[in-house]
Formats: structure tokens, sequence, C-alpha cells
């Protein structure tokens, strides 16, 4: 790592390793003074300097960082993002680390400063629920503010590893960019450090409960009622469930209280949301807590290199996709609302495309009580911080709600049903996606084929050799599908057809049939895929009403001489190894510029 090797060389300038520990930990003291507080003013304190302007090897490496020798101090420049110096603090802590004991480190203080203590707020004179609602979740979030609570999460945190797997993340980018292989912008440490953290909470970390098992016998449980449940911290809801084998009652608690969640590592999204939030907060990112009205949560971060609050649910592991639930789920999105320990905003804006849809289902308080509403609770948080954060906080505002008034196009995750949640929970609640139902129905004689373009993503649909029409979206022509999706890698530049993360086994399939009076005489079929590790893809053809038979359709054309009014081609996706497993059969594989087809039925069809 070459901050690491930068680091290498200054210590070999000091050659005092009493003095070179003393700068360092000076040094990381007033980083992450800067890194809690980047919008205030950003400079090192004068007693360090003078010691960092003995040694020409340590001034060099302030400015690889990105700080700047300006009226006798180095600053961090106000319009330079804050990611390599968070880079940097990594490398100064694990270079401390070697100096002297993990114990010792994990007590540096940061420059004292002054306390702006932030206190709930209790100011509204209202009986309704949303807006009440909103109150008491803002104030509920100071809770991540807690700095013993905060470093309870740091324990939890495997930092070494997700530190040195972002490192990679980072460099394997940036060596694409330089190949030439991609032509997305750099990735960030703070990003790549956050894919890292929300991999691990959902893989590792996290687990989700449709219905707990049973308490006596490990047995199937199904809902009773529920109650609520007063432990030593707090007093919450608790949904009972009565055992389908020996009758026994076994009480699954929704905790709110951080340090139970961390002992228990369970739950539904409630429960992932805020145990993430604390977790983020803990790493110093800004974070929100996100509650949606139609009952589901998440967080947001905010990314101070683009300038924008990123979407991030946990439970799905999703990244900057706030379009997935509006349009990939279904819902019926009426009140989304981010709240964080300096701001509450409603960004419901940012989560769907039919703006005003949303507004005729917006009933439970009125435009102007919400704005109020807001409006007092933001005015009250910013009278507890210091002008200078204030002043930030504000123009930060002002830019997003500049941002909300755009609208864009869905991507292809964002088109999938939700993950999370076993698929009867998920049809009951109505998140469980497309149901497609798509077939090519062709009611005159002729040769006949259908097209897709994995690149394009486009069906292209022709008879005798002349286009009848054309389809936009994979899922736009598919009949059945479970568990698949389409998946972009725009580092390497490829597309393909894939099972979502997480599942054993995917399935999607794709039906032609003729109207009254015509017959099917032939058919050839031909797909491109790609297998890893020990994934694979097993193929199947039924015709008509007969038992689905396995075909070979990877790479090959395959014909059949058959005669039918219908056909269903399906294709299974299995196997691989690993967290990555999903990755090792790929549909449909193809470069983002090819030109090619990548799926293709050809057909004959005669008068019966």
């Amino acid at each position: 790592m070459e901050d690491m090797a930068r680091l290498a060389v200054v210590e070999q300038s000091v050659k005092d390793v009493n003095k070179f520990r003393k700068i360092l930990y000076e040094l990381l003291q007033n980083i992450n003074y800067i890194l809690d507080h980047p919008f205030n003013s950003r400079h090192i304190k004068t007693e360090v300097v003078e010691n960092i302007r003995v040694f020409k090897e340590l001034n060099d490496y302030l400015l690889y960082i990105g700080f700047r020798w300006e009226q006798n101090k180095f600053i961090y420049p106000i319009d330079k993002a804050i990611d390599k110096l968070r880079l940097a603090k990594t490398a100064i802590e694990r270079k401390l680390s070697l100096c002297i004991d993990s114990k010792t480190l994990s007590k540096i203080e940061k420059v004292p400063i002054k306390n702006y203590k932030l206190t709930p707020i209790n100011v509204l004179m209202t009986t309704n629920n949303l807006l009440l609602t909103i109150q008491i979740l803002f104030n509920r979030v100071l809770d991540y503010e807690d700095e013993e609570l905060q470093q309870a999460a740091r324990n939890e945190i495997p930092m070494v590893t997700l530190e040195l797997r972002a490192l990679k993340r980072m460099r394997e980018v940036q060596k694409k960019i330089k190949t030439g292989d991609t032509k997305e912008e750099d990735l960030s440490y703070d990003i790549a450090l956050l894919m890292e953290l929300i991999g691990w909470f959902k893989h590792k970390y996290f687990s989700w409960v449709d219905a707990p098992q049973c308490e006596t016998c490990g047995g199937p449980t199904k809902f009773y009622h529920s109650t609520t449940m007063k432990t030593a911290t707090e007093t919450c809801n608790a949904e009972v469930y009565s055992c389908a084998h020996c009758g026994n009652y076994t009480k699954f608690p929704r905790y709110n209280d951080i340090r139970a969640l961390m002992r228990t590592r369970r739950g539904r999204c409630g429960e992932w949301a805020n145990c993430f939030a604390m977790f983020c907060r803990a790493l110093g990112y800004d974070t929100r807590y996100i509650y949606d009205s139609t009952d589901h949560v998440w967080c947001e971060v905010y990314d101070y290199v683009t300038n924008n609050w990123l979407h991030v649910d946990p439970c799905e592991g999703a990244l900057d996709t706030p379009l997935m639930y509006d349009h990939g789920w279904g819902k019926k999105l009426t009140y989304v609302i981010a709240v964080s320990c300096n701001d509450v905003q409603d960004v419901t804006w940012r989560y769907t495309t039919k703006h005003k849809e949303v507004l005729l289902r917006r009933n439970q308080c009125t435009e102007q009580e919400l704005i109020s509403t807001l409006l007092t609770l933001r005015e009250h948080r910013l009278a507890q911080v210091s002008p200078a954060r204030r002043k930030w906080l504000t123009a930060r505002t002002i830019h997003e709600l500049a941002q909300m008034m755009l609208e864009r196009k869905p991507s292809d995750f964002e088109s999938r049903g939700r993950i999370s949640g076993s698929k009867e929970w998920k049809t009951q609640r109505g998140e469980i996606g497309s149901q497609f139902g798509h077939g090519f129905e062709f009611d005159q004689p002729g040769e006949v084929s259908v097209k897709y373009y994995c690149s394009s993503d486009k069906y292209q649909i022709s008879r005798n050799g002349e286009q009848l029409s054309t389809l936009d979206g994979w899922g736009s022509g598919v009949y059945e599908g479970e568990h698949v999706f389409r998946n972009v890698e725009k580092d390497w530049r490829q597309v393909y057809i894939a099972r979502e993360e997480g599942e054993m086994s995917g399935r999607v399939s794709w039906k032609l049939s003729v109207k009254d009076g015509l017959i099917f005489t032939s058919l050839t079929v031909r797909a491109t895929s790609a297998i890893f590790e020990n994934g694979n893809i097993e193929w199947q053809v039924q015709f008509d009403d007969s038992n689905p038979s396995v075909a070979d359709f990877n790479e090959t054309t395959t014909e059949f001489s058959n005669r039918f009014k219908k056909v269903i081609v399906t294709a299974h996706l299995s196997g691989g190894q690993g967290d990555v497993s999903w990755q090792h059969s790929q549909l449909f594989r193809q470069s983002l510029d090819s030109k090619s087809s990548t799926f293709e039925v050809n057909a004959n069809i005669e008068s019966n």
C-alpha cells in the first residue's frame, strides 16, 4: 500500500522512534478532528506544525494526502473531498499499531473542541400520528451519537479485514481505469469500505427472521398475537408464535436497544436498519435512518466525494438503488422521511418516479403541516450546533432539495422484487415484484424469430426477415421467473442474467405460441452463457403439455422437428462457491459494447 510505504520513508527520516510515534499520534488527533468536523476550519494545529516542518519527508507526506501549505498553516482545502484523508487515517492507525499496543491506540482522543450537546426536541403541538412519529424518530437517532455505544459497535466490526478488502477493491478499480477496462470513475475509500461493511453485515453478522423457531423443540412456528415486553433498558413490542408440533409459545422481541441487537443479531428490517445505522455512525459516516410509512425502513449515507446522500438497504445488500421499492417491489409509497442527529427531511421524491401519483395518496396530513413540522424540528436542532455546521447543513439541504426535483430511469437492480424474507411473507406484503407472464404469440405463417440482446436489453421479434416489434427490458419478454435479475458489471463492462445474491437457485422461462389454425413445424434455440467454479445452467424445453426434457443450448444451436402449438424454454441456474456463488452461472453474458444477440429462438409456422 502506497500510504504505508510513504510513512516508512518518513520513519526513516525522523530516525527517533519515540519522536516519530509522537508526531503520528498528534497528526492522527488532528485528522480525526477534521474528519469529524469537515465543515469547520480544516488545518493542523500550530504546535504540531512546528514538529512537522522539521522533516521534508513529512511535509511531502502531508502534501500527498491533500494538505496545502498556506498562511503558515497546513490546510485541507474546503473544496477537497475528505476521502483521501480517511485513507491516510487508516494508514497512520496501522503504522501506530506497530509502534504501540492496540489498547493505547484505541484511547487516542481527538483534539479538544467546544461540545454542542444535542438534546431531544418535543415541541410539536399536534395529535397527528405521522408528525408525532417523525418527532419520536428524530429524537431516537440521538442514540447513535453515544460515544460508548459507538465504541461497542466498533468492537463488533472486523475493521482490519474490511479495510484491507476495501483497499483491494479500490486498487482493482484503479487498475481497470489505467488499463482502459472500465470508463467508470475512481472508487473512493469511504464507499469501498461501505460496500465491504454492507456485505459483512448482511452475510456474516445479522440474520433475517420471518418466524422464530420454537424455543422448546426447534420446530416451525406461526404468529399467534402481539404483546409488549419490558427489559432492563426498554419496553418494546414482542410477537408471540405458537409451535405446530409441541404447542408451546415463543416470544420474538422487536428490540430498539442497540446493545440488545448486537447481542441477538437478528430481526427484520427495523432491527437491521437500526443496528446498521449505528455501525455506520461508529465508523464516522454521516448516516440517516429512513422511515417509510408503508412499513419499511433503511438507511442513507452521505458521500463527501459526490456530495450526495446514498440509499443503503442492509437487508437487501443494496447501495444507491433508491427506486427499487417503487419500481421493483411495487410499493405504493406515500411518506419517506429521513432523520439524523442534525437533520430531518422529506426524501419521498428520491424514491419514486411517480410524483403526481404519490401526491394523491398523501392524506395523513396536509403538505403545509408536514413542511411546517420539518422546518420546526430542523430549526430547533440547528440551534444546538455550531454556526459553522449550521451554515454547512443549510447549504447541503438546499443542494439536496434541488437534486430531488430531477427524475431518472430505474436501473436493472431497481427493477427486481424484494430479496429479504420468505416468498410467502413477501407475497403477503405485495413486495415480491414483477410476476412476468409474457408470451410471444404469432398469428400468421412464416419463419419467425425472437432475439434478445443482453447488452442493449432489448428483444427483437421478426417474421420472414422483417422486424415486427421490439420489447425493452429483459423481464418484458419473460414468461416465468424466480430469483433472477440482470446484472451489469460496470467495472468489467459485462452484463448477464444471474440469480439473486444469497439464492441457491434461479429460474427463468420464455413461451412461444400460435393462434388457432396454425402450428409450429420446427424450432431452433441458441444461447450464450458463462460458467465459473462449479456453477451450472440446465436448460429444459416443454412442447405443449408434454413433460419438460433437458436440452443443451449453451453456445450451441439445437434443432427440434416437433409439431406443436406452444413451447416453453426454461433455464435453471444453480451451483457456484462462496459468497459470490450467484455469479458463477451467468446467462447471456456479453460485453456492454457487443451488438450481437445472446438468445435466439427461430421457428417455422404453417397452417394447420
